[in-house]
């Protein structure tokens, strides 16, 4: 059964309270289910072959190698991970009772994990889904009046308790991958619900099967051992062939890319060249340094593509290094706007930043690159007299910053791929913008790299915003500034907090009337209050 395998060590305060609920829902249900007597180890199934306490052990055995051996199966632009312990757990459920199933799987579960040396919060969240998944599917198999035997009047009780199980373990695994990657729970569930009904169904359906084997022949109990291996070597197979697929996709894709986007400034430049050996002479000096001026933009943009190409070398090779060092988010954000001034045109920066800002121990560089090119994808793809907001939010022990701009928007259909390689938004209004399709790529690596996450808020109707999410470590607390400079160098923006912490109306007209004045220009506004 599909299990909980994204679930990323980022230290979010949500995602935190959530795990553990989840684990601590599993030991109460565990805890229910020892005071009602149901971990009674001595019920066993019928049969005349075997002593049914070997019976429980080989299918527990089952239980733990299924889980140490996932099969990892290729799902369009992803890997899904699946485990055949699901079959065997439920077979417990079904022929020994709930207490062996629980125990079974739980404990697999947590030794797989430890031998993965997974983070704690993966393993206590597993735990505690596998234990509220096949507790309260025995639970209902008991409640309905199911018996060890697997009769045909055992059939409904079956049923019921294998979709307990699949709503039950479908519905926390997407709750928890909706909050660490910012995508709405039910769009996740309703895009991934017929994949994970398939291979819940197969794999349920299997349990009542080796346990009437187990009971009439339970020799022929381990045979089961070689199609689960041929299963794995042929999805193992099959994953490397997609791989060499896509890597073989990707190449071509980076052929076609960076053909055309080398063509482009190569083109102008050796067009302007040209002219100016040609006609040089005959232009006057203006005419000249327009040329030449197209040269530079050209020789720029090449050279912030061989950047980018760079990096995307270093991060596909684990060789970009983090160092770390305390970082002003505030005055960061601020420089980062002064750089796109030349590009902004119209648009206007606003900064929105909690009373107590940080420093957080982080890279400076790669923060910076990532803030860089959320804000100038923002300028490319909103229109020219719109605001960029600039948000910055302190959580338990993560800094949240959010760019979010008033543009078209990212269609429902490609917010799962915008951080893909060489992948792009193919909307006819904004095809002139040109790239690469390797920006956000290199800010979600970028992110992993320094220990945090981005991700696209799908909750965010009035354009786009982006979220940012960097671990605090060891965070200290900034005095926040009386007044807020304009980056375009002319007068300051006014200081829009009282002494209370709270704006009045004079501020606030005050404000409206700076920003009225600034439109047009690159400014930063202050907000020493949240929203």
């Amino acid at each position: 059964m599909a299990r909980l395998a994204q679930l990323r060590p980022l230290g979010l305060e949500t995602i935190q309270v959530y795990v553990g609920l989840v684990a601590l829902a599993g030991a109460g249900l565990i805890a229910a289910l020892s005071l009602m007597g149901q971990f009674h180890f001595d019920v066993v199934a019928p049969g005349m072959y075997w002593p049914g306490g070997l019976r429980r052990i080989m299918f527990s055995v089952f239980v733990l190698l299924a889980e140490l051996l996932p099969i990892t199966v290729p799902r369009g632009n992803d890997t899904e991970e699946i485990t055949t312990s699901t079959t065997f757990a439920f077979g417990l459920v079904l022929g020994w009772g709930v207490g062996w199933a629980v125990t079974s799987l739980v404990g697999a579960t947590i030794v797989a994990d430890l031998v993965r040396r997974k983070p704690l919060r993966k393993i206590f969240f597993n735990a505690g889904q596998y234990a509220l998944a096949i507790g309260g599917a025995g639970v209902v198999y008991t409640a309905l009046g199911g018996s060890a035997a697997i009769r045909m009047s055992d059939l409904l009780p079956m049923l019921a308790a294998a979709a307990t199980f699949f709503v039950i373990n479908n519905t926390l695994t997407a709750i928890a991958i909706g909050l660490t990657q910012g995508i709405p729970i039910v769009e996740h569930i309703r895009h991934n619900i017929l994949f994970n009904a398939g291979v819940a169904g197969v794999l349920l359906s299997m349990a009542p099967v080796v346990v009437v084997l187990a009971e009439t022949s339970p020799i022929l109990v381990p045979f089961l051992a070689l199609p689960l291996a041929a299963v794995y070597m042929g999805a193992s197979a099959s994953l490397k062939n997609t791989r060499l697929q896509e890597l073989n996709q990707l190449k071509d894709d980076f052929v076609a890319m960076v053909s055309h986007e080398l063509r482009t400034p190569l083109t102008s430049i050796q067009g302007s060249v040209k002219t100016l050996i040609q006609l040089g002479r005959d232009l006057d000096e203006e005419q000249r340094l327009s040329f030449l001026e197209a040269v530079d933009r050209q020789s720029d943009r090449l050279r912030r593509l061989i950047e980018r190409l760079l990096v995307v070398a270093r991060l596909e090779a684990d060789a970009e290094r983090v160092s770390l060092s305390p970082v002003p988010l505030r005055t960061l954000c601020e420089y980062v706007v002064f750089e796109l001034r030349p590009s902004a045109g119209a648009h206007s920066f606003q900064f929105d930043f909690d009373p107590e800002l940080v420093e957080v121990e982080t890279d400076e560089g790669k923060v910076h690159q990532i803030l860089s090119n959320l804000a100038e994808n923002s300028l490319k793809y909103s229109r020219a007299d719109s605001r960029i907001t600039i948000r910055c939010r302190l959580e338990a022990d993560a800094v949240l910053l959010m760019v979010e701009d008033q543009g078209p928007g990212i269609p429902q259909e490609a917010r799962e791929r915008i951080f893909d390689r060489f992948y792009q938004v193919d909307q006819s209004k904004t095809r002139h913008v040109g790239g690469t399709g390797l920006g956000l790529y290199i800010c979600r690596k970028l992110a992993e790299a320094i220990g945090g996450q981005l991700s696209l808020d799908g909750d965010y109707d009035d354009g786009c915003r982006f979220l940012l999410r960097i671990p605090r470590g060891a965070a200290k607390e900034q005095a926040v500034p009386h007044a807020d400079i304009a980056l375009n160098g002319q007068a300051p923006v006014p200081d829009l907090s009282s002494g209370n912490g709270h704006r009045d109306a004079d501020q606030v007209s005050e404000a409206s009337k700076m920003e009225e004045v600034t439109r047009g220009r690159v400014v930063s506004f202050l907000s020493s209050t949240a929203d």
